[in-house]
Order: C-alpha cells, then sequence, then structure tokens
C-alpha cells in the first residue's frame, strides 16, 4: 500500500483514446491507496462516470504551476516542459520511458504500474463505472458505425460503411451511425436519409448511447476504445498490422480487421489500404465477433464486473 494517501497527478494526453487508456494506470494507484488526480480536457466530459478519480481540466505549459504543486510525483507521456521550474521538474516521471512496443497501450499502463510503483497484480480495466440509469447492451441489435476518426487517412471509406450498414440490416441489425455534433452538419448531406446519423454534444451522452447498443464498429480512434472500455463488441478498422498491435482497443471482446496487404511506404500506404480492406473483409470479422459474443463467459458487464451470457 502507498503511504499516508500520497498524491499524484496524472497529465491527460490529447484524444480519447490517449485518456481512456491512462485511466488504467490512475484505477491501479487508486486501488494500491494513492490519490489520484488526472488532468484532462476529454476525461471532464466523462467525469460522473470514474467516480473514485479526481479529474480536473486540462493542464498545459502555459498554466500555472501552482496547479501541480500539492503533488508528489507527475507522471505524463512525455518529458516535463522546458519552462517548468526545477521543483516540477524534479517530480515530473515520463511513463513512456521504457514502453515495450510488443505490448497493447493498455497493458504498457500494467507494466508502468508494476515497474514505478511496484504494484504487484495490476488490473487492465479502467475503472469505468457506468450510471445506474443506464441499461448494459439494452438495445443488443443495435449497431454503432463512428466513420471518422481524429485523421482522414485512417478513415475507412464512407461508402464501404453504407454498403457494410446495408449488410448488417439485412441479417437484422439495427446501423446506426454516430460523429460529434461539431461534425453533424458536414456530415449529414452524405446520408441523405439512407441511415440514422446522431451527433453528440458531449462524450457523456455518446457513451450512454453506446453503453445500451450491443455492438460497435469503427476507425482507428478514441470511439473504438471508449466503446471497448465499457464492454461493448467492438470491431476496430485499422490500415496497418503494426500499428494495430500497439494501439488496438483491448478491453473487453475485440476484433481488429487490417488489410490482408501490408503496404510498404507511408504515402501508399495512406491512399491504399482502404482499397485493399474490402465490405467482405470488414463483414467476416463482425461476423466472428457476434459469434464470440454467444459463447458463454465471453463478457464482462462493467456495472457489476461480472461475466454474463452473450446476446446476439
Amino acid at each position: 500500500m502507498a503511504g499516508e494517501k500520497e498524491n499524484i497527478a496524472i497529465i491527460g494526453g490529447v484524444g480519447l483514446g490517449d485518456n481512456l487508456v491512462q485511466m488504467v494506470l490512475a484505477r491501479n494507484l487508486t486501488d494500491a491507496g494513492y490519490d489520484v488526480t488526472v488532468f484532462s480536457n476529454v476525461l471532464k466530459q466523462l467525469e460522473t462516470w470514474f467516480p473514485r478519480c479526481g479529474i480536473k481540466p486540462g493542464w498545459a505549459e502555459n498554466e500555472p504551476e501552482a496547479e501541480l504543486e500539492p503533488f508528489s510525483k507527475i507522471l505524463s507521456s512525455g518529458g516535463p516542459p522546458d519552462s517548468l521550474s526545477s521543483n516540477l521538474t524534479a517530480k515530473w516521471f515520463s511513463y513512456e520511458d521504457g514502453f515495450d512496443n510488443r505490448q497493447t497501450m493498455v497493458q504498457q499502463m500494467t507494466s508502468v504500474a508494476q515497474r514505478l510503483f511496484s504494484i504487484p497484480s495490476p488490473t487492465a480495466e479502467a475503472g469505468i463505472q457506468p450510471p445506474p440509469t443506464l441499461q448494459w447492451r439494452r438495445y443488443n441489435k443495435r449497431v454503432v458505425l463512428h466513420p471518422t476518426s481524429a485523421e482522414h487517412s485512417k478513415n475507412w471509406p464512407l461508402d464501404k460503411f453504407f454498403l457494410l450498414a446495408e449488410k448488417l440490416n439485412h441479417r437484422g441489425f439495427e446501423a446506426v451511425f454516430i460523429v460529434s455534433r461539431s461534425e453533424l452538419e458536414a456530415w449529414t448531406p452524405q446520408f441523405d436519409g439512407r441511415f440514422p446519423i446522431i451527433g453528440f454534444p458531449n462524450l457523456d451522452e455518446c457513451a450512454a448511447f453506446v453503453y445500451e447498443s450491443g455492438f460497435f464498429i469503427g476507425n482507428d480512434s478514441g470511439g473504438g476504445h471508449l466503446a471497448a472500455c465499457l464492454h461493448i463488441p467492438t470491431l476496430s478498422i485499422h490500415g496497418r498490422k503494426g500499428k494495430s498491435r500497439l494501439w488496438r482497443p483491448d478491453w473487453g471482446l475485440v476484433e481488429v480487421v487490417t488489410p490482408p496487404v501490408n503496404l510498404i511506404g507511408s504515402r501508399l500506404r495512406q491512399s491504399c489500404w482502404k482499397i485493399f480492406l474490402t465490405v467482405g473483409c470488414v463483414e467476416r470479422a463482425f461476423q466472428r465477433l457476434v459469434q464470440k459474443s454467444l459463447e458463454p463467459g465471453a463478457m464482462v458487464n462493467p456495472a457489476i464486473g461480472e461475466t454474463v451470457s452473450g446476446r446476439g
């Protein structure tokens, strides 16, 4: 156990996926008796979903140093800003030092808990606690499709998403697309009423919708990490096999699909991987995901932390 509630600060990353992965470290430190505060604008939107941790708006180089003064250790994915005082620099730890890229990012966080804090058997769970008013996988035939990401090069083509959605609906599922509220105006005309598309104003409402859905399909993005963190069966579409091993969602039941051809060269890969990854490939990966979800004890309800019977 830690000492007298030693205070630890974690400086959140930029994206949703980064921040959810960091919550694995926060969860392990909290379980070990540390008093943890996470500085993250992203997770501030999910504050009620992580009640055991203190969550504050993100801290940046131009923020007052007084925010960090009370903490005995400051954890971040990178080194301290050059302008930081020597007092705070001495408290700053870059947890990526010593990373093993053969592990997923979630596994990296458990390794950090062992390496820096001698936590003997760290959990890979992020400690998310859905509101009790919500029902996990209530709409178990609803498939959430998330066609966007932080980089256009990561996005599987929308016309292929449409073909996939048609096939899902034909099989008795309900395909629903989601984007952020800021993306909705640009994306809606492309749908022309063919499929439902919802733009969420914040991550709290998005998480609630995903938590009550049956499945999630999306690009390499934070949406897939959120769905997996909520133990919603997740199909994650990636353009690169190597990167998918590191950045794949790594909670619950996850299927990762990549092009059958591993392209060499960044420009060629960014422009051509979408051609080689067909609708049929993604549909077959989803079928595997559905079959796995039906296996006894395949999934865990994050609200109660127990395995449940799959419902396809």
